[in-house]
C-alpha cells in the first residue's frame, strides 16, 4: 500500500481527516487542499510496504501539525472507560491505569499511589479518573507488564497490558481531545484568510488564533494573506502584548493602517505612542515609502513610526532613515514569523483551549 496508494482519493482518509482539523484546529478545509496535502504527505511519509495503521497515524499527525497544531498531538486525558472497555471490570482498570500511571508520571509515588487505588477500594466517581496519556515505547511496555506479572499476578497483567494498548491507540489516531478542554467556539473557512477583509474573531480582537496557528507552521503563505488580515495580525499582535490598539479604516486611512498607545492611555486624549504601516510586498521596501512614513509620525505627533513588511527596507530606505534620524522602526518578513511563532505559543498551544 503507502505510496503507491492513491492516497488522495481514499474518502473514508479523507473524511476522517476533514474531521480531525474542524474538531482539533477548528478549521474548514477544502476538498482539493486536503487532497493535494494528503498526497504530499503519503509521498514524503509512507514506505511502499506501510500498512493501513501506520498510514492513518503518520498522515493524522502530520496534517494536524501542518495546518497549525504544533508537535505531538495532545493525546488527552480520561482513560479509566477506554480500558473498563477493554478489560470488562472497572475496578481491574482502575488498578492497572493507576499501576501505569505511576511508573511513568509519578515514580516518587508509586507505594503511595498503589495504596491509593489498589488497597483503598474504588470509589463511585472512578469512572471518570484522568491520568495523563502518553505514548509507551515497547521496551518500557514489556517492563511494565512483567512488573504487574511479578508483583500481582496473571489479571493485573492482562489489565496493564490493555492499559497500555489503549494509550498507543489514542496517541497513534489521534482521535481525542482532553476532557477538561473547551472546544473551538465555530468552525471557520481557510479560506477567509485569503479572501476575506473581515476583521472580526471568534478567537482574538482582530485576528482569529486559527490563523496565527496556520500561519506559524506555514509561513511561505504570508504574501498570499489578504492585505487587509496582514494588518488585523498586526493589530492582534500589540493588542495581544498589552496596548492600547487602534485599527484603521482599511481604505482611505491616509497611510496609517494601525494606532498603538500605551496600556491606560487615552486613545482620544493623547497622540498614540507608534503608528504603524503595513505591506505585504515582493519587492524591498523604497526609500519613498519611508519619507512618507516619517511625515506621517510628524503629522500625527507619534513617538516613533513602524513599517512591518513581509520584506526588508532597500539599501536606500536604510540610508535615508539612518541619515535623516527618522524615529522608524524596520519589522521583516522574518520578524513577523517570530510573532506567529509567539502567539502560537500563547496558553501553551491551542490558545483557546487554555
Amino acid at each position: 500500500m503507502g505510496a503507491e496508494w492513491d492516497w488522495g482519493n481514499d474518502r473514508g482518509v479523507l473524511e476522517w481527516l476533514t474531521e480531525l482539523i474542524s474538531v482539533k484546529i477548528g478549521l474548514a478545509v477544502s476538498d482539493s487542499a486536503l487532497r493535494t496535502s494528503t498526497r504530499t504527505s503519503a509521498t514524503r511519509l509512507l514506505s511502499k510496504r506501510a500498512g493501513y495503521k501506520e498510514a492513518y497515524e503518520k498522515l493524522g499527525r502530520h496534517t494536524l501539525e501542518e495546518f497549525g497544531l504544533d508537535g505531538t498531538v495532545k493525546a488527552g486525558r480520561g482513560i479509566i472507560p477506554g480500558v473498563h472497555d477493554r478489560v470488562g471490570d472497572l475496578s481491574l482498570a482502575v488498578r492497572a491505569s493507576a499501576f501505569v500511571h505511576a511508573r511513568l508520571h509519578r515514580p516518587r509515588d508509586i507505594e503511595r499511589e498503589e495504596k491509593s487505588f489498589l488497597l483503598e477500594g474504588i470509589s463511585p466517581g472512578a469512572a471518570s479518573i484522568h491520568i495523563p496519556i502518553t505514548r509507551v515505547e515497547p521496551a518500557r511496555a514489556r517492563e511494565l507488564i512483567s512488573e504487574a506479572q511479578r508483583k500481582h499476578g496473571a489479571e493485573l497483567r492482562k489489565a496493564v497490558s490493555d492499559t497500555i494498548e489503549e494509550m498507543n491507540f489514542r496517541v497513534s489516531r489521534n482521535l481525542v481531545i482532553p476532557s477538561d478542554e473547551r472546544r473551538w467556539p465555530d468552525v471557520i473557512e481557510l479560506a477567509e484568510l485569503f479572501e476575506s477583509e473581515s476583521v472580526t474573531a471568534s478567537c482574538g480582537r482582530f485576528f482569529d488564533q486559527r490563523f496565527v496557528n496556520y500561519l506559524a507552521n506555514n509561513y511561505e503563505e504570508i504574501g498570499s494573506v489578504n492585505w487587509r488580515k496582514f494588518e488585523a495580525l498586526v493589530a492582534e499582535y500589540f493588542h495581544r502584548a498589552g496596548y492600547e490598539v487602534q485599527l484603521g479604516a482599511g481604505r482611505n486611512d491616509n497611510g496609517v493602517d494601525v494606532r498603538v498607545w500605551e496600556s491606560g492611555t487615552g486613545i482620544d486624549e493623547s497622540p498614540p505612542t507608534v503608528i504603524i504601516q503595513c505591506k505585504r510586498e515582493k519587492r524591498k521596501i523604497s526609500k519613498v515609502v519611508i519619507k512618507a512614513l516619517a511625515e506621517d509620525v510628524r503629522w500625527e505627533k507619534a513617538k516613533k513610526g513602524m513599517l512591518v513588511a513581509t520584506v526588508d527596507w532597500s539599501p536606500g530606505a536604510r540610508e535615508v532613515a539612518k541619515t535623516r534620524s527618522f524615529p522608524l522602526e524596520e519589522v521583516n518578513g522574518d520578524a513577523v514569523h517570530r510573532w506567529l511563532r509567539e502567539m502560537r505559543s500563547m496558553g501553551s498551544g491551542l490558545w483557546i483551549l487554555g
